[in-house]
């Protein structure tokens, strides 16, 4: 049996990263997160403990009457900058029994770093990365996964360009004041840490920055993944139309929390109707976390939103590859400008109500996916199974909390839960290579 490697898992969401570590052999042994509803996802799928933040730090010195005697992930509920080195080393010896693990990862909010945000400096925020180079020097992690947006490379720092990234790797490379232990970067080089969720099977073009640093005590074997899907490599890329079949079809307004999967997509790889490309990615929506197929068919959160009559004539003029604006310019062209005025909005917005192209891989989902995004043939937004489907959760995922709420909502509903998260099959590929790493580590310091 493969041997188990251990993390702790900061700024979890809900559970992207998770799915993807856990099928490469990572146990998750603390997590952390402050939204509620991803907390309850977090914890419905991966089976993890849910403890109040408050409760164990008031509780700190009598763990043991609060943690469960179980081996299964204590998720944290709560602010990742309250959560204490002592609380985190006190769980791992109560619960575990245990005093290090190999990596610690995270992925901190992006959106003072987005180009679709403000930017602004000194942003409170641009520090809560420095939480997890503070929990990794505690707990001795070999290495250190820090995810985040593109524009992180680019955002200003005392007015200069690429600031804030200079500063995140220093605050890497600074040694310990007690142990004079710092994590060196592997790369810095942006063509190397920015990594295309497209190029390893995801049906999405998303690109993500992932700074890995390795634990100055121990000589780094990591490499970053090379690509599966696309150009000169043995699949192509995964398209839309392909991400979304076998799942029911469904109308404005149709489909339940669940439903049933046309599980007949091996039979048309054995004659021919699907690529392999295709069959491995379905096979793969199919996998439990064991990496067997699963037993039912049963698929979780495949309902479509109850559009109103003119949200569907807009949509219906909406074509391929179009959004709002666009479409809005080629109808005026053609003489249809009655349409514009009674069913578009007065502002446009590009990123607003995007037709998918079919037969190639999606734009970037993020937590405004609802709005952004429209079924290739059904006039209507996608479901967040659909969603889901972009982002390589498998179907047996179960997203929980409310359908849909107000953006601005502190509390994610579950379209923001799924375009936040990191693409299953990117953090896999990246957890591959990090358990090789790992692995080299550990046959030298026998």
């Amino acid at each position: 049996m493969k041997k188990k490697f251990t993390y702790i898992d900061l700024f979890s969401g809900p559970g992207g990263l998770c799915t993807g570590f856990k099928y490469e052999g990572f146990i998750p042994r603390i997590a952390v997160e402050i939204s509620n509803n991803t907390v309850q996802t977090y914890s419905e799928n991966h089976d993890a403990e849910i403890y109040n933040l408050d409760d164990l730090l008031k509780n700190i010195d009598n763990l043991e009457n609060i943690l469960l005697p179980t081996l299964k992930t204590c998720l944290i509920h709560g602010d990742i900058n309250k959560v204490t080195n002592e609380l985190i080393s006190r769980i791992l010896k109560v619960k575990f029994n245990e005093f290090e693990v190999d990596l610690v990862t995270g992925g901190a909010p992006c959106e003072s770093f987005s180009l679709a945000g403000d930017r602004a400096e000194n942003d409170s925020r641009d520090d809560l990365f420095s939480n997890i180079i503070r929990i990794a020097h505690y707990v001795h992690a070999k290495f250190i996964l820090f995810e985040n947006v593109q524009g992180i490379l680019s955002k200003k720092l005392d007015n200069k360009t690429g600031g804030i990234f200079k500063y995140v790797i220093e605050q890497f490379e600074t040694p310990d004041k007690i142990t004079g232990i710092k994590y060196n970067v592997v790369s810095k080089k942006p063509e190397d840490i920015t990594l295309v969720s497209s190029d390893f099977g995801a049906p999405q073009i998303r690109k993500r920055v992932f700074v890995i640093a390795c634990n100055s005590l121990y000589d780094n074997t990591f490499r970053y993944p090379k690509k599966t899907h696309g150009e000169n490599c043995k699949y192509p890329y995964v398209t839309v139309e392909q991400a979304l079949s076998y799942l029911p079809l469904l109308k404005s307004g149709e489909g339940t929390d669940v439903s049933h999967f046309n599980n007949t997509y091996v039979n048309d790889f054995n004659l021919g109707k699907i690529s392999e490309s295709h069959y491995e990615y379905i096979r793969r929506m199919q996998l439990n976390l064991d990496l067997n197929l699963k037993t039912d068919d049963l698929v979780f959160n495949h309902k479509a939103v109850n559009h109103r009559k003119g949200m569907l004539i807009r949509f219906e003029n909406i074509l391929t590859g179009e959004n709002m604006s666009k479409a809005c310019t080629r109808l005026i062209l053609d003489g249809k400008e009655k349409i514009v005025n009674e069913y578009f909005p007065k502002k446009l917005y590009a990123a607003r109500n995007r037709r998918l192209v079919p037969d190639k891989p999606s734009f970037t989902v993020t937590s405004h996916c609802l709005d952004e995004m429209l079924h290739p043939f059904e006039n209507r937004q996608l479901t967040p199974r659909e969603v889901a489907r972009l982002q390589c959760f498998p179907d047996w995922y179960n997203f929980q909390g409310p359908f849909v709420k107000f953006h601005s909502d502190p509390e994610q509903d579950m379209y923001e839960q799924i375009g936040d998260a990191i693409p299953v099959v990117l953090a896999q590929a990246l957890a591959k290579e990090l358990y090789a790493a790992i692995v080299d580590i550990k046959k030298k310091t026998r």
